[in-house]
């Protein structure tokens, strides 16, 4: 099962990390391709909620389910990401850190298609590049913007 980490240490506690992190609001300013974050049930953050991840890329829609299974407030989430051939685990860890926090996302997945279970091992480095980029992005975003990026 391929596995991607990524982190890097942000100006702000962790509360405002959390808050950020859970406004569907601000997916779609740092994550690449996302046209639209869609609460389908549960309030964002709670166990078993589940949101549909609208995505455009090369022309393409296609919508990825993110369900919530685990949350301990302003330090760890975990969650199940499905659709487009592929199962995957998102879990984000936050650690404070000299009065700034710490966030550390590891992605681990599988191709539920034959053709995804070959193309995933030589898209890792890929991935790695894709979710440094948006971590990076979200960090500029949080620090300038505190947990509501649409102001």
């Amino acid at each position: 099962m391929p596995t991607v980490e990524t982190a890097v240490e942000i100006a702000q506690p962790p509360e405002v990390i959390t808050e950020a992190f859970l406004d569907p609001d601000n997916a779609v300013y740092w994550t690449k391709d996302l046209e639209r974050f869609e609460v389908i049930s549960r309030e964002p953050g709670l166990v078993g909620s589940v949101a549909h991840l609208h995505y455009i890329q090369n022309d393409k829609r296609y919508i990825l389910e993110d369900v919530m299974k685990e949350y301990i407030p302003n330090e760890y989430f975990k969650s199940e990401v499905t659709g487009g051939g592929l199962r995957a685990q998102v879990e984000t860890w936050l650690r404070e850190k000299n009065g700034n926090t710490e966030v550390m996302i590891k992605w681990s997945g599988s191709g539920n298609t034959l053709m995804m279970r070959i193309l995933l091992p030589f898209l890792r480095g890929v991935m790695r590049r894709q979710m440094r980029s948006e971590l990076e992005c979200f960090k500029s975003l949080v620090e300038d913007r505190g947990a509501h990026f649409a102001r």
